[in-house]
């Protein structure tokens, strides 16, 4: 039997391709195909949810300035309301501190406290601005000083953001007043406040009713009527404050 030299087949070993890979493999075109299918069925698993989560924080955004709009700014609007009063004074009718307003502004006294911590008579504005995020309804108030008042001071944002805000003034017999003129020396019976979204509809389902409480002032009252007062008796007068106070209560 012929032997195998040991040196040949040591050679013959080494020769011997390998088996192990010398390369990286990359991933096949339907592995690929695979990973774009599954990332698709993802993206359109989540999509809905996370629209819905947007949508959600958005409606979250609109009640958060509803509810600011209810307690906050009407809520310190209708209770500068409840202690306006009837100014009637001396002088030029335009310099005195009586009611006056608009669709866009209103300016009334108020009693805002008496004694050492008091700050007595006040002159109350509130306009419509530009905010930082649309329209906002800002409060500033100015010291009665005699027959007149001074600077407004002290600016406020009761409400803020993308609306229309439109005030409506009504008397005492129901009629409504675009404009309510200095000259009439009296408080209307209630105030309205409209408030609009950027596309018009109205962001409350009723206009916000402000009652005001005061129908006449001291001077007419002590004098039983007189020049500048309207025709209101001492009684009837009473007989509508208490009626208004109890509607303010409920």
């Amino acid at each position: 039997m012929q032997s195998i030299p040991s040196g040949w087949v040591v050679n013959a070993w080494k020769s011997r391709p390998s088996r192990l890979p010398h390369a990286k493999a990359g991933f096949s075109l339907i592995e690929v195909l695979g990973a774009l299918l599954v990332t698709m069925l993802l993206v359109l698993t989540i999509t809905p949810f996370v629209s819905q989560m947007w949508a959600t924080w958005d409606h979250g955004g609109e009640v958060a300035n509803l509810v600011e709009l209810k307690t906050r700014g009407v809520g310190r609007l209708r209770e500068d309301l409840r202690h306006a009063i009837v100014g009637t004074s001396v002088g030029q009718i335009q310099d005195q501190p009586a009611f006056e307003g608009d669709e866009t502004s209103m300016s009334f006294p108020i009693v805002a406290g008496l004694g050492k911590s008091g700050t007595g008579i006040e002159y109350l504005s509130f306009r419509v601005a530009n905010g930082i995020n649309g329209r906002a309804l800002v409060r500033r108030r100015a010291p009665v000083i005699g027959p007149t008042y001074g600077g407004f001071v002290d600016p406020v944002v009761l409400i803020s953001g993308p609306f229309r805000y439109v005030f409506r003034y009504y008397s005492r017999d129901g009629e409504r007043i675009p404009v309510w003129n200095k000259g009439r020396m009296e408080l209307p019976a209630r105030v309205e406040l409209d408030i609009f979204d950027r596309n018009g509809k109205p962001v409350l389902e009723l206009p916000v009713a402000l009652p005001t409480f005061a129908s006449l002032s001291a001077g007419c009252i002590a004098a039983q009527g007189g020049s500048g007062c309207p025709a209101v008796s001492l009684s009837e007068a009473l007989k509508n404050y208490f009626s208004l106070t109890s509607q303010g209560k409920s």
